[in-house]
């Protein structure tokens, strides 16, 4: 793994672009509270065995399988927005009509105004934007993240943010960063990319033309990215003040 901090590399960027969910915005946290709410008010805590603990492990594994499928192209976001739940609750043998459709609207009501971000956030963000343009990059649909970003940890350091919906196109394509880059008005090669996903965000921005990257890996998941570029790996967003 190369690490731009033990190899000298000089080169400031004019932009850093950060992933949103599970980068800043504590999605798994947020979530877990949002799905525990959602329950409760919907009355379906108790029902045929139905517990928090249960349905939220079972509705993430759940979740992020279609969350791939609709970066894919295999669903639609109509179908990733109330199958979700349906596919989640059918575990437990609920298929009331309708139910899947409220618990979605509950929930997308409640989980973006959750303000939980992953410790460090605001301090890094703070600090990186007196020196750079700061931009968020998402995929993520454009009215939910419009939401998440009104958090006073994140909106006043921010100078814009690009949503998948809004490019045309969902992280890994290039499509999408090129896109990024042309509505902040700078050149990849001045850009460096923040983000936990290897693929989607790290990768991916190399691919586009990014010189420099850094991978958010609090878990210290196992990954081999020798030859690709400049890689930092951090499990602590503190860690970014020592690399810009």
């Amino acid at each position: 793994m190369t690490d731009n901090r033990k190899n000298g590399v000089a080169d400031r960027p004019d932009v850093l672009f950060f992933d949103l969910d599970h980068t800043l915005w504590d999605f798994e946290r947020n979530s877990g509270e949002a799905l525990a709410e959602t329950l409760h008010n919907l009355g379906l805590v108790g029902r045929n065995g139905l517990t928090e603990e249960a349905f939220i492990s079972r509705y993430h594994v759940i979740n992020d399988r279609m969350w791939d499928e609709y970066r894919r192209g295999v669903i639609e976001k109509s179908q990733l927005r109330t199958r979700r739940f349906a596919d989640a609750l059918a575990l437990f043998s609920i298929r009331d009509n309708g139910l899947a459709e409220r618990f979605a609207q509950m929930y997308l009501d409640i989980c973006p105004r959750k303000k939980n971000l992953f410790p460090g956030a605001q301090q890094v963000l703070e600090e990186l934007s007196a020196r750079y343009p700061v931009w968020l990059l998402t995929n993520g649909f454009s009215e939910v993240q419009a939401i998440k970003i009104n958090n006073p940890g994140i909106n006043p350091y921010i100078s814009g943010m690009v949503t998948s919906e809004e490019a045309g196109a969902k992280k890994p394509s290039r499509a999408i960063f090129d896109y990024a880059v042309r509505k902040a008005g700078v050149e990849p090669a001045r850009c460096a990319m923040i983000g936990d996903d290897m693929d989607n965000d790290v990768l991916a921005a190399l691919d586009a033309g990014f010189p420099r990257a850094v991978w958010f890996n609090p878990a210290g998941k196992k990954h081999a990215v020798s030859g690709r570029g400049n890689v930092s790996e951090i499990q602590s967003l503190t860690e970014l003040t020592d690399i810009f």
